[in-house]
């Protein structure tokens, strides 16, 4: 492991009291791994979209305007900025389509918009299956620094993904329904 192209790269990161070994493969290698992984195939929004009518845009906008003015009346300037700024990213966010996104699932791992995610990599998966409000898999990495995935399943059988998952990756029994911040995202239109 002296910097050889060929030779996977080992990174030690600290998660609580246990080291966790990120391995990444030569590109080569790693775009074998994902040309193999065709169990489940499909594309997917990057993320849900809601749609926003007139009246959003008035009720939103007079929380931005009220809570700007209690941040200058309070003299909490910076407050005043980040609502402002926040304002302006969802809006400028929020009138975005998001691509779509191929999702591939096999025996080494998971590949979400084209970037491999091994199962020796996840901590756990969690499937809730709710619809229409909500056809989702989770998955938690083992790195502490890893972001939450949230995969849309569409159309997807979610007992056969869920009776494949189970073969690699520790399934989350305690998670029943959304996370708290996908309810308030889908709630406020965000």
């Amino acid at each position: 492991m002296q910097g050889n192209k060929e030779s996977a790269f080992i990174g030690r990161l600290f998660y609580g009291k246990l080291f966790v070994a990120m391995i990444s493969y030569p590109s080569e290698v790693e775009d074998a791994l994902i040309l193999h992984q065709d169990r489940f195939v499909w594309e997917t929004p990057e993320y849900v979209r809601y749609e926003r009518g007139p009246m959003w845009y008035l009720i939103m906008s007079l929380a931005a305007v009220f809570l700007i003015a209690y941040a200058i009346w309070a003299a909490n300037f910076l407050f005043a900025f980040i609502v402002l700024l926040a304002a302006i990213i969802i809006i400028l966010a929020g009138n975005q389509s998001p691509q779509h996104v191929l999702v591939q699932i096999g025996d080494n791992g998971i590949v979400w918009n084209g970037k491999m995610h091994l199962f020796r990599d996840l901590d756990t998966f969690a499937i809730v299956y709710d619809p229409p409000f909500s056809k989702v898999l989770y998955l938690e990495g083992k790195n502490a620094v890893s972001p939450r995935m949230r995969i849309w399943l569409d159309d997807q059988d979610p007992v056969q993904i869920r009776e494949h998952l189970c073969k690699y990756v520790q399934e989350d029994l305690d998670l029943q329904s959304e996370h708290l911040s996908d309810i308030v995202a889908r709630l406020l239109k965000l």
